[in-house]
């Protein structure tokens, strides 16, 4: 009993390891008064949108995977991307009077139905 015990308790702690709560990973979140993480939007045109935002500490190789890991998710049948952009945006630290530059990832992508392949 004990050791059944053991186990279900570890396995709930390493289910929770591989879910990230901070950082790009994360869905959109405040770090030191500033957007983090990651956001699923619609595009124009209906598509799924994912912004990736960064405090400026990730290179833009880390935005891309968090994005494409998330359209992974997103399109279980496959996606083809449409656009990739995004750059440095400039944000204001209200509490210190400096300027911070954050990395900003947008990648939007159309889902292949199930009848597309």
């Amino acid at each position: 009993m004990l050791k059944s015990c053991v186990l279900l308790a570890a396995l709930a702690l390493s289910a929770c390891a591989g879910t990230a709560r901070v950082g790009i990973g994360a869905p959109m979140h405040d770090e030191s008064g500033r957007p983090v993480g990651w956001e699923e939007r619609k595009a124009d045109d209906g598509n799924p949108l994912f912004v990736v935002r960064s405090a400026g500490a990730a290179n833009y190789a880390s935005l891309l995977q968090v994005a494409e890991q998330r359209a992974a998710q997103r399109c279980p049948y496959g996606y083809r991307v449409m656009s990739v952009g995004g750059a440095d945006q400039p944000q204001i630290d209200i509490l210190n009077p400096r300027l911070i530059l954050g990395a900003e990832l947008r990648f939007e992508v159309h889902c292949f139905e199930r009848d597309n392949f």
